[in-house]
């Protein structure tokens, strides 16, 4: 039984060090390359995280007298995540560092008016609730990724622009100060 105890207590450090893996960041800050940005994420308990973006979308719209247009309009957006398979990934011995583990969560998404000339396009300047699933990754370099999907429902500032909408959004950043 002496035996065996250095083993035991290497195979019991081993399973803490990997229990650790389980937990989320207290907090991550990334800088947003394809839509230029910043995230924060901020650790609200070992599965659950309160998330917020700054960034600046861009889009097409057409109308018919004017056109295609490129569109540019900064957006907040707040997420509270859940994150459900850290133990899985664990079990593979895939990576859970810096919160990469796959989410459901309640977002919501407030669009400014697009900078320019963009009468027509009235999505904008507008709230979005929706949920949401995504996964998040990132790796040894610091590089994320980021991809969110789901349903969800705009309050426009006009009557006309309430509506259900698609809510898609992929991210490619960086985590820095780890």
């Amino acid at each position: 039984m002496k035996r065996h105890t250095p083993i035991s207590a290497f195979l019991l450090f081993f399973v803490n060090l990997n229990a650790q893996d389980n937990n989320l960041e207290n907090n991550q800050f990334k800088i947003n390359i394809l839509t230029p940005g910043i995230t924060y994420e901020k650790k609200i308990s070992n599965n659950t995280s309160l998330s917020t973006d700054l960034n600046l979308s861009a889009g097409f719209a057409y109308d018919s007298d004017s056109g295609t247009k490129v569109l540019l309009s900064p957006y907040i957006r707040e997420e509270f995540r859940y994150y459900y398979n850290f133990e899985k990934r664990n079990a593979k011995n895939r990576n859970t560092r810096n919160n990469s583990a796959n989410y459901i969560a309640l977002t919501g998404n407030y669009y400014f008016k697009p900078i320019g000339n963009s009468e027509y396009v009235s999505v904008y300047d507008g709230l979005t609730i929706a949920p949401v699933w995504g996964l998040q990754r990132t790796y040894r370099s610091g590089i994320n990724i980021s991809l969110i999907g789901g349903a969800g429902y705009n309050f426009g500032t006009s009557d006309r622009t309430a509506s259900f909408v698609p809510v898609i959004n992929f991210t490619l950043g960086w985590v820095i100060g780890k």
